[in-house]
């Protein structure tokens, strides 16, 4: 894998995720509120998932980051940059644990990757694609600046697509 970033905030480290987080994203992942609104995949998908975004960094010097606390180094959640093919457009993600939700920390993540990212990729603009009824997830997408762009379908469920211009 190329060199990735160390991405720091006042609060937060951004690194990748690597396979010694999946236990974590695991966790994570099976969080009521996370599967409500992006599935529950299992061990394996999401040991798929790793290799994937290894992948994107490599082919794209971009990918999945890890969030993590500066004081306690504990894995808050997961945020970063995900090329979709179909749509021909680069997406920030995020989620956090239950215990992280409510202090700041999506947006703070989220905003620190699409600074790094304004700097080093060519993209007319980046996507959030949030569905319809995941209120917390569109709070931060405003937060950030991204204006609705347009209804779409991601793996079969219905999304808002929201948009920022770089």
């Amino acid at each position: 894998m190329p060199s990735t970033p160390l991405i720091e905030t006042e609060r937060l480290r951004l690194r990748a995720v690597t396979m010694a987080d999946l236990d974590e994203l695991v966790r994570l992942q099976a969080d009521p509120l996370v599967t409500r609104f992006m599935g529950s995949p299992s061990r394996e998908w999401l040991t798929r998932w790793l290799r994937s975004s290894d992948e994107e960094w490599e082919e794209r010097g971009h990918g999945r980051l890890a969030i993590v606390e500066q004081e306690g180094a504990s894995f808050l959640g997961r945020t970063g940059l995900k090329y979709w093919s179909q749509f021909e457009e680069t997406e920030i993600g995020w989620a956090l644990h239950a215990e992280a939700r409510g202090q700041g920390y999506a947006t703070e993540a989220a905003r620190a990757v699409l600074d790094w990212a304004a700097d080093r990729f060519d993209a007319p603009y980046f996507t959030a694609m949030i569905r319809p009824d995941n209120t917390a997830s569109i709070a931060v997408a405003e937060r950030l600046g991204m204006n609705p762009l347009r209804p779409d379908k991601l793996l079969g469920d219905p999304v808002t697509v929201y948009a920022i211009t770089r």
